[in-house]
């Protein structure tokens, strides 16, 4: 495979998948469930997205392999749990494409109330596959133009919250003063904490792509560190001090699931057409964020079936290098979204986020503890690969485990989560029944 990202590419890209609808959008359930220890939920799933990325890395620097952890989990454990995480982590991908869909459709709808959801999906899903057909440098250069739009519109956002402090907006002052006492910071008790977390833990979920593109990329043992390193900073960063904000500028008991907290904010400026200007650039953050799902499902798909784990088809690439049948079929997926935005379009996107954060989950848990054992494996036999190191081995594979089984735990402190854990739950005995069966059938080798 040509490997055709740079670190910029490797940047943008991660960063396009990374911050979407579960910052822009999703954050309207976590400043409402947590209140503003919100602020808390970012910084701690932050550190444990930042583990997992830095595990991800290193694996992928000894070994670039199309498919990344999939492939990494089964040179450790066998074939077996290739199959479970690859397919895991399609499904998770779908239902983040599914979710980011939804977020678009609803975003557009702020400006045609009166249009059903369900258009809006059906034509966002194919104006991005026809996207997503393109080459790969081609395709990463659209994805810069749009994460920059949602990095800078984060930028100034800070940057208008911090003149706010300063007295610098006439007629705009701080609403909420959170930080007066444990009761107006933790109004909802450590409890709100906890059942924020699923939904705070969709926003990092982005990051299984960087596997996936550091494969793709020039020289990963050099590009790579220094491409997560930036990747890490500017998600945490721009996450909790986005909360801060919004914490302090908008009463966070009164927001909506379907509106942006960012669109309430502009709205108190009462500035000609503000609200419009930042639905736009939220917008464009889901339709990122929807171009690098899109990416990196259908590579999962077409590297199952490198791995003679899906069908031979999802091998076929159109002339620009994509798997088209992948991508398609990975599309073609979407079509639920327009039928469950039908049905339940004040929920779609809530169902659809947290499923999905579920699902990642399971995937990051598989990558701890698969990073054990493959540095052990590496120092035993190729020593010289281990060009990257993530810091704090073996501890940090140990807490990086217990923290993600602490974030599943959390689902009965919000309402519908236990539901979406039990349907992860079923999927994995599910794909693992399914791989046995393939296996006995001799339809897998």
């Amino acid at each position: 495979m040509n490997k055709k990202f740079s670190r910029k590419h490797l940047v943008f890209m991660s960063l396009g998948n990374i911050i979407g609808s579960g910052l822009f959008l999703g954050s309207s359930t976590v400043l409402s469930v947590a209140g503003p220890a919100a602020i808390l939920s970012y910084l701690f799933g932050g550190f444990i997205m930042a583990l997992e990325v830095m595990f991800i890395t290193e694996m992928c620097v000894i070994h670039p392999a199309p498919g990344a952890f999939r492939v990494h989990a089964s040179e450790i454990f066998g074939p077996w749990i290739g199959f479970v995480n690859g397919w895991m982590f399609w499904f998770s991908g779908v239902l983040g494409m599914a979710s980011e869909v939804a977020a678009a459709a609803v975003f557009t709808s702020f400006w045609f109330p009166n249009v059903p959801l369900w258009i809006f999906c059906l034509v966002y899903a194919v104006v991005m596959t026809g996207i997503n057909l393109k080459d790969v440098r081609g395709l990463s250069e659209i994805e810069m133009i749009l994460a920059s739009v949602k990095v800078i519109a984060l930028v100034f956002f800070i940057l208008f919250g911090f003149s706010v402090l300063l007295g610098f907006v006439p007629g705009f002052s701080v609403v909420n003063r959170p930080f007066a006492s444990w009761e107006s910071f933790l109004p909802k008790g450590v409890n709100g904490v906890f059942a924020s977390m699923i939904m705070v833990m969709f926003s990092f979920t982005g990051t299984g792509i960087i596997g996936l593109a550091i494969a793709e990329t020039e020289d990963p043992a050099r590009n790579a560190p220094a491409a997560i390193f930036i990747i890490n900073a500017v998600v945490i960063l721009l996450y909790s001090i986005s909360a801060l904000f919004l914490v302090l500028l908008i009463p966070w008991d009164t927001l909506s699931p379907t509106v942006s907290p960012f669109v309430t904010v502009l709205n108190r400026l009462k500035i000609p057409f503000s609200d419009s200007i930042l639905n736009f650039i939220v917008l464009s953050a889901a339709l990122s964020g929807l171009n690098s799902s899109m990416y990196s499902s259908s590579r999962m798909l077409n590297s199952l079936s490198r791995g003679r784990q899906a069908p031979a088809i999802f091998l076929k690439n159109n002339k620009n290098g994509v798997p088209v049948y992948a991508l398609v079929v990975s599309s073609v997926a979407l079509l639920f979204t327009a039928v469950l935005s039908y049905w339940l379009p004040q929920k779609v996107f809530v169902l659809l986020a947290t499923a999905s954060g579920f699902l990642a989950m399971f995937n990051w848990l598989t990558i701890s503890v698969t990073h054990y054992f493959y540095r052990r494996k590496t120092l035993r036999e190729n020593p010289e690969k281990l060009r990257y190191k993530a810091p704090g081995y073996p501890f940090t594979c140990f807490l990086e485990a217990v923290l993600i089984l602490a974030v599943l735990a959390t689902s009965p402190f919000y309402e519908g989560q236990v539901s979406a854990l039990v349907c992860g739950v079923i999927l994995f005995a599910a794909l693992i029944l399914c791989y046995l069966l393939l296996k006995k059938l001799k339809i897998l080798t």
